[in-house]
Parts: structure tokens; C-alpha cells; sequence
């Protein structure tokens, strides 16, 4: 499938119907810059969408993949229609592809900020709680002092 001849085929069915990308985008119930941007051969529409696509043009899904009017006496052959749905489907998997790869690289960017929000509150709490410590140590030592310096002599028996 070739997305500028998909493109072009969609622009020219829409302006015969006389229809704004904004009402094909209504009809379909999507935005109108995703109906630019089919138009524009920049992506294809969604494999759910391209029945009601064909419908509000008045198209096969046939004619619709392939980007071209069949006439009527003229038929698709197995071969064609075979590859046009597979195409549609391999587009579809890519798309789909894509998308899974996308959230996964926005759910590795969300852990990696939670732990390092996690760091960075653990940081805080032991810099608020060093003081006291710091202070326990000092009494600590002092009672060490004093008990070295008020203790007893023990003379050595022999």
C-alpha cells in the first residue's frame, strides 16, 4: 500500500462527495488532523476505521486499499485482495508495534523519576536528621569520658 496514492485517493473521494475533512473527521469520530494527515500520505487510518471510511465515501474496503476505483465489471483477482489485507495488517502490527514501544519508554522514564524522587526525599530526611546524631555521638562520647576518667585503678595481683 502506497500512503501518498491512499492519500490522494481519499482527498479527491471526499471532494467529491463534497464533504470538509472536518465532516469526514465527524462522521468517522476522529479529529480532522487525522484525516489530514491520511490525506497528506502520512499515516494510515486505524484497520477499525477503514470500513466507515469506505462507507462515507462510498467505496469498497477493496478500493479503499487499494487506492483506486475497481469498475465494476472489472473484478479484484485472490491474489490482489490477499495482498492489499495483508499489507493493511502488516501496517497495522507496525502501528500497534510502535505504539507498545512508546509506552514502555514513557513506563522506564516514569520508574526511573520515582526513584530518583525516592533518592532524592531520602537525601533530605537523613541531611533534617544528621544534627541529632551528630549531638548523640557527642554525649555518647562524653559518657565514654568520664567513665575512663572516673574509673577505678585496679592494681595487678601477682
Amino acid at each position: 500500500m502506497d500512503k501518498d496514492k491512499f492519500g490522494k485517493f481519499v482527498t479527491n473521494r471526499r471532494k467529491e462527495k463534497n464533504m470538509t475533512q472536518k465532516e469526514l473527521a465527524e462522521i468517522l469520530y476522529v479529529t480532522d488532523k487525522a484525516v489530514s494527515k491520511w490525506e497528506r500520505g502520512l499515516s494510515f487510518p486505524d484497520i477499525s476505521i477503514l470500513e466507515p471510511l469506505a462507507d462515507a465515501l462510498d467505496i469498497t474496503v477493496m478500493e479503499l486499499l487499494k487506492g483506486e476505483c475497481i469498475e465494476e465489471d472489472r473484478c479484484i483477482s485472490t491474489e490482489d485482495a490477499r495482498q492489499l489485507i495483508h499489507d493493511s495488517i502488516a501496517i497495522s502490527d507496525a502501528e500497534i508495534s510502535r505504539k507498545h514501544t512508546k509506552s514502555k519508554y514513557i513506563m522506564i522514564f516514569c520508574i526511573v523519576c520515582l526513584m530518583l524522587l525516592i533518592s532524592i526525599i531520602l537525601n533530605i530526611i537523613s541531611f533534617t536528621t544528621v544534627p541529632e546524631t551528630v549531638q548523640d555521638n557527642r554525649k555518647f562520647d562524653e559518657q565514654q569520658d568520664y567513665f575512663y576518667i572516673n574509673e577505678p585503678e585496679f592494681e595487678e595481683r601477682e
